[in-house]
């Protein structure tokens, strides 16, 4: 059961970054509970552009760094 605070964010998050409320569900229960090692793949990433704030769905794909 979400809080009412919880439920408006989520809303206001999808309707923001277009994902659906399940894909946000999903993305941070996978960032916060992971068990298994994420992959390490070598290789570079290289975006250019402009953005006043990042979208959601962009931010989703960044590479995160595991130590």
């Amino acid at each position: 059961m979400l809080r009412e605070a919880q439920r408006t964010f989520l809303l206001n998050e999808s309707a923001r970054s277009g994902l659906s409320i399940s894909e946000l569900v999903r993305r941070a229960i996978d960032a916060t509970y992971r068990v298994e090692p994420r992959p390490h793949i070598g290789g570079f990433e290289l975006s250019v552009g402009l953005w006043r704030r990042l979208d959601a769905a962009v931010e989703g794909r960044r590479l995160r760094r595991v130590d």
